[in-house]
């Protein structure tokens, strides 16, 4: 057991009232997210921001609500992993907008470039809103797996072969699998 120690900022990793504290800790950001008039979501330590507008517009919204996110991060301690982030701009197919289009975000001191695709809980997302880029991915994380289990194969049942195929191969598969069954507009 560890000796009792003064906790100033944070939540203590491991607690069981870690989660509800951390999400308490926290709340203020999306406040002032939502000050910027732009939208966020946040899962566990990931926040993601977004805003349906023309990329200009956009691109100043998301850029003053970042410089903002940062500020409170280091008021609160927090740090904002500018190795982690990613920016999407995102368009229908053979929708075209009038240049120049923006092609960085800029956090602190670094400049975080557009990206071509970017994922999110597992789901890839292109910034031309098709599936393509996702369903290559889960193809070869599937045939990955399917290599992995074919060379021991020989030494396997069919019930154990069977069990891990589901296991290792039919979860990447089924994993966000409703996204793909939504008709083309």
């Amino acid at each position: 057991m560890s000796a009792p120690a003064p906790l100033s900022f944070g939540v203590p990793q491991g607690s069981v009232l870690g989660p509800i504290l951390f999400i308490m800790y926290t709340k203020p950001l999306s406040t002032l997210i939502q000050n910027h008039s732009v939208l966020n979501q946040s899962f566990a330590d990931d926040t993601q921001l977004y805003k349906p507008s023309p990329p200009a517009e956009t691109h100043s919204a998301i850029q003053t609500c970042i410089t903002d996110v940062k500020s409170w991060m280091v008021d609160n301690k927090l740090k904002l992993n500018d190795d982690k982030t990613e920016v999407l701009l995102c368009k229908k197919k053979n929708t075209t907008f009038p240049s120049p289009q923006p092609v960085s975000v800029q956090i602190g001191n670094t400049d975080i470039l557009f990206s071509p695709s970017a994922r999110n809980l597992g789901f890839t997302l292109s910034s031309d809103m098709t599936l393509n880029k996702h369903i290559s991915l889960v193809c070869r994380a599937a045939y990955f797996e399917l290599r992995k289990i074919s060379t021991i194969r020989h030494t396997l049942s069919s019930q154990t072969t069977n069990t891990l195929v589901c296991a290792f191969v039919l979860s990447k598969l089924d994993y966000c699998n409703s996204l793909l069954s939504v008709p083309p507009a």
